[in-house]
């Protein structure tokens, strides 16, 4: 990438803040954007404010230790992908259902490229998937002091990732200039501005908390039912201790995966396992 490409694609914190919604705007008492970070998520971890009912975000052009689900890391290269964090304090009661969040975390940002044409599917719990690669992945995270809840949700999304960090990722990957031209998306050179896509995806992330705290994942179930790619395939689960192959049936209640393996029904948490289709 060029100086002057550098520059185009810097990331602008006044930018993405005059881009949400001036109702998202009032409820951010922080907005940080850096140029390198150890992690977003820790970032926000670190400095959310238990008094503070608004929200705070955090949005990188570069993780040096950026990570994924189960200790995974996420390769964080500088200027080319979005690296964004979002933390807010909830009442501890009121988000008890907390096992389908990151779910619907994942409808939220499947809605928001399905309305740019993008046609993704989730992984469950929270992959985004387009023509069977990774183009984004969310990470929650909570931390819990007496009655109340700090809730982090990271996002690392794929914008024009460069084709050297191939050997670093253990899966199939894509990113938003291969899926926008794949959609044949006219102008992608526009649609590729990183500070749209972060104000995009804050402003989506944002409403998705608001209305899972009042609604748990009712609000959410029907789309994911739309963008869930797994049902009645055959996957391998990996426990830590051995490896099954079994064949999806979808999710319960507790938005837990139900499959089916020798015949037999069982369940099985996000934390506990790591699958592959």
């Amino acid at each position: 990438m060029s100086d002057r490409e550098q520059a185009e694609n810097r990331l602008n914190r006044q930018f993405i803040y005059e881009k949400l919604p001036e109702p998202m705007q009032n409820k951010l008492s922080s907005l940080c954007v850096f140029e390198s970070v150890t992690s977003t998520n820790g970032y926000v971890l670190k400095k959310g404010q238990w008094a503070d009912n608004k929200f705070i975000a955090c949005i990188a052009n570069q993780q040096t230790e950026g990570r994924g689900r189960n200790g995974k890391e996420w390769v964080s290269p500088p200027d080319a992908n979005i690296y964004l964090s979002l933390g807010k304090v909830f009442d501890a009661t009121s988000m008890d259902k907390i096992r389908g969040l990151s779910l619907a975390c994942g409808v939220a940002i499947a809605r928001l490229l399905y309305s740019m044409g993008i046609k993704v599917g989730i992984k469950w719990p929270n992959d985004i998937w387009f023509k069977g690669k990774k183009l984004a992945g969310i990470l929650v995270e909570t931390r819990a002091k007496e009655d109340q809840l700090m809730i982090v949700v990271g996002v690392g999304l794929n914008v024009n990732m460069p084709s050297q960090h191939d050997e670093k990722i253990d899966q199939p990957w894509v990113d938003l200039k291969y899926a926008l031209e794949a959609t044949e998306m006219s102008n992608t050179a526009l649609i590729l501005d990183r500070n749209l896509w972060a104000a995009e995806l804050l402003n989506e992330l944002m409403a998705c908390l608001l209305q899972y705290d009042l609604t748990g994942f009712n609000s959410f179930e029907s789309d994911w039912t739309k963008y869930d790619i797994l049902t009645s395939r055959n996957v391998t689960i990996n426990t830590g201790a051995e490896e099954l192959n079994a064949k999806v049936l979808g999710i319960n209640k507790d938005c837990s995966l139900k499959v089916e393996i020798n015949h037999h029904e069982k369940s099985f948490y996000a934390a506990d396992i790591t699958l592959k289709i």
